[in-house]
Parts: C-alpha cells; sequence; structure tokens
C-alpha cells in the first residue's frame, strides 16, 4: 500500500438494500437506541475510522413524496443517532448527514459542537442540501430554481456553520459527490469527499475531475456497496461488490494503491456484512501491511484521519 489506509462504513437502517429488513432477524427495532449502539459497537471492535450516518427530509432513501411499499419507512435523525452512540464508544468517528438547506446554520452548529464535545473530538458532518419540492414544501419554501443556488447556499452554510464552532474545535466535513458541481463545493467547503466510481477507469476520471474543480487538498474516498450473501441491489450509485472477504481486501487495497486516501463501504444488510467486514476483511487488511492493529487514544477524529489542523478564523482576522 502507498499509505495508511483509512476504512469508513455508511450506516443506513438496516443496510443498504431497499429491502434489508426482510433479511434482519430479531434486530430492535431500527428506531431503537440499542439497535444503533450495538451497531457502531460493532464497528468500534473493527477499529474502523469513522462510521456516518445517513439521513434526509423524507421518510425512505429514496428521497420522493410517495411512500414504496416494501421499502423500510421511517428515519431518525442522524445528529441524534450519533449522539446516542458517542457516550457508549471510546473511539470511532462519527460523522451525520444534516441538510444545509432547510437547517439554520446555528442549529447545525450547535449539534454537531455538541456531539464533538460528548465524544471528545470524534465527531463529523456530511453536508448535504435538500433539493425537491416536496421538501421545500415541508417548510413553506418555494421551490428551488436551480441547484446552483442550493451549493451556493450550501457553501455560505458551512463557512457560517465552521465560524460558529469554538476556535479550537473543527469537526471534519464531508461530502458526497457524484458530478463536477457538488465536486466544486467539496473543493470549497469540505475537508473529505466520497465518490462513487463504478471501475478502475471510472476512478481515475472522477479523481480528475476533483483536481479540476479545485480538490487537490480534499481528501477523497471511494463507495462501495458490500453484499457476501448476494443481496444486490442494481440502482445502487456506488459500485456494487458481491464475493468473498478476500476479494474485497485485494479490491480496498488495490483502489489504495490508485491514490485513494481511504474507502467507505455501504453495508447490504448491517446485521450480516458488518460483522463480516470487522472479522474477516479487517484482519486481511492488517495482514497486508495498511491498516491499523489498534487505536491511538485520545486522538480526534480529524487527527486520524491525517487532517490539518483547521484555520482558526477568529485568530486570522485579529492577527490579518
Amino acid at each position: 500500500m502507498t499509505g495508511e489506509l483509512h476504512l469508513g462504513v455508511a450506516l443506513e437502517g438496516y443496510g443498504w438494500h431497499p429491502q434489508a429488513w426482510r433479511h434482519t432477524a430479531d434486530a430492535p427495532p431500527v428506531t431503537s437506541g440499542r439497535y444503533w449502539s450495538a451497531v457502531a459497537n460493532t464497528a468500534e471492535r473493527g477499529l474502523l475510522d469513522f462510521v456516518t450516518f445517513d439521513d434526509s427530509l423524507t421518510p425512505q432513501r429514496r428521497r420522493r413524496q410517495e411512500i414504496k411499499p416494501g421499502w423500510l419507512a421511517g428515519r431518525p435523525d442522524a445528529v441524534l443517532l450519533a449522539a446516542r452512540v458517542a457516550p457508549l464508544t471510546r473511539h470511532l468517528g462519527l460523522m451525520p448527514v444534516a441538510t444545509t438547506t432547510h437547517t439554520k446554520p446555528h442549529h447545525v452548529s450547535k449539534a454537531i459542537a455538541t456531539l464533538d464535545a460528548i465524544s471528545r473530538g470524534r465527531a463529523g458532518w456530511q453536508a448535504r442540501i435538500s433539493g425537491t419540492r416536496h421538501e421545500a414544501e415541508l417548510f413553506g419554501r418555494r421551490d428551488p430554481d436551480n441547484l446552483g443556488d442550493l451549493f451556493a447556499e450550501a457553501t455560505d452554510a458551512v463557512e457560517a456553520v465552521r465560524r460558529l464552532w469554538p476556535p479550537q474545535a473543527q469537526p471534519v466535513v464531508a461530502a458526497l459527490a457524484h458530478n463536477p458541481r457538488v465536486y466544486e463545493f467539496a473543493a470549497r467547503s469540505a475537508d473529505l469527499v466520497f465518490i462513487t466510481p463504478r471501475d478502475d477507469d471510472s476512478l481515475a476520471t472522477i479523481q480528475a475531475e476533483v483536481c479540476q474543480a479545485g480538490g487537490t487538498d480534499l481528501q477523497v474516498y471511494a463507495d462501495i456497496y458490500v453484499t457476501f450473501s448476494g443481496v444486490v441491489d442494481d440502482r445502487s450509485d456506488a459500485a456494487v461488490f458481491q464475493g468473498s472477504p478476500d476479494e474485497l481486501a485485494d479490491w480496498i487495497v488495490r483502489w489504495n494503491r490508485l491514490g485513494l486516501d481511504g474507502i467507505r463501504l455501504r453495508p447490504a444488510v448491517t446485521a450480516t456484512d458488518l460483522p463480516v467486514i470487522v472479522d474477516e476483511v479487517v484482519p486481511l487488511l492488517q495482514r497486508a501491511g495498511g491498516f491499523r492493529v489498534a487505536y491511538r487514544d485520545g486522538e480526534t477524529l480529524r487527527e486520524r484521519l491525517g487532517l490539518p489542523v483547521a484555520v482558526n478564523h477568529y485568530a486570522r482576522e485579529a492577527n490579518p
């Protein structure tokens, strides 16, 4: 491997397959703290860098107004979930999604700052826009004219949130990006970006597009949908993996050598796929020499990811 490998897991309901609930036996309700605490503890047992908690302003991941039968409906607030599991973990980074479009910056800043305090520096924030008419109607707002306006608003919102955080505490900011417009937003506003290549060729193309968008200092992570039992979602926006732990470890190592800073895995069925990642894939990566064998006590998420100390706007403005 070319450098230290970073590995995160994206959490979504019972898993990233729309009907993961059909493959999840005897699990606590997805709205319960017991379920999320158990999942977070499993991830921490695997020495993962962080987990992200997905969220949106719609009851299903498909982000449409109508409810699709067969899909899990109902999504707990991601920031509250992260706060719930923070006291029950010691090292795991916690990175919830929160929208910039219909959430005031001071509300986001307080929520993430509180998460950072109770987790002792392990907080992050995945910023997201909400671009649909029905989401806007929930807040009595007009339908946005174009996505460019929403990303301009998001840029301002992230800047405002960063300025509202205490000078000594700057949690990690991330963004999920599928096209150059979002790469530009990530380059302006984020510390790291999650991308969705399908293969080695598209990975190289996206890496070049991120650089062209001004993201030469961004950390770049690729998302991979993972199933070890053939529960495949062909609609996934991320690369889809189905196979053995050895094959997944080889894929992760290869993409790390192609210049990625890390990988974020999306378990198809969290109850069955996450334990395989933790108990079988991670040991393979450790034997390859690129993944930690223990956490370092007291390190913040920013330190673990090798991110530079965040700019202190207050000190900079006091000493121009």
